[in-house]
């Protein structure tokens, strides 16, 4: 009898490994001169090696691996403006964002980064906004949440149910 290779199924809760896309390698790139000119909505004292191991999704040993003379522990963000001086740095990075994500050829896991990217965002605006005591309504934002939590457990009875039936079809 032949066994079926079974490919695993993306897992949300992994970061990702492997090696680096050129969409993700300019994606990354275009984040640090932002990063260490103070012209994102971050909080302060944030590490650099923090700030793109949870936005790329990316372990911070990754990181260290492909930017050996970076100093990504050493790096800190301090607030300068917060924000993106022209729109045509906010075009390009949204642009560079796009076409990364859109390089990720498996479906549920491009999805799944698009979603976690959008939270990651949205949580250190918050917390940008909570540190200038600025009121933000946070319904969208708990309702993301809920979202992300949702999406994880579907992933996970998927994965139980494919390994159930695998292990059957093995005992039969």
């Amino acid at each position: 009898s032949q066994t079926a290779a079974i490919i695993p199924p993306y897992d949300p809760t992994t970061p990702r490994t492997g090696r680096w896309t050129d969409p993700e390698l300019s994606f990354r790139d275009a984040l640090l001169p932002p990063f260490l000119s103070g012209s994102l909505p971050l909080p302060n004292n944030l590490k650099l090696v923090d700030f793109l191991s949870s936005v790329l999704k990316s372990k911070p040993s990754r990181l260290t691996k492909k930017m050996k003379h970076a100093r990504l522990s050493a790096k800190h963000y301090f607030v300068h403006s917060g924000f993106l001086r022209t729109d045509r740095e906010a075009e390009t990075l949204s642009r560079l964002e796009k076409e990364f994500l859109d390089s990720i050829a498996e479906e549920n896991e491009r999805e799944e980064m698009r979603f976690h990217m959008q939270k990651e965002w949205r949580d250190h605006f918050a917390e940008r906004c909570e540190y200038l005591r600025l009121e933000v309504d946070a319904t969208g934002w708990w309702k993301s949440m809920e979202e992300a939590e949702r999406r994880v457990q579907a992933e996970k009875e998927k994965r139980r149910r494919e390994k159930r039936r695998f292990m059957m079809g093995k005992v039969l």
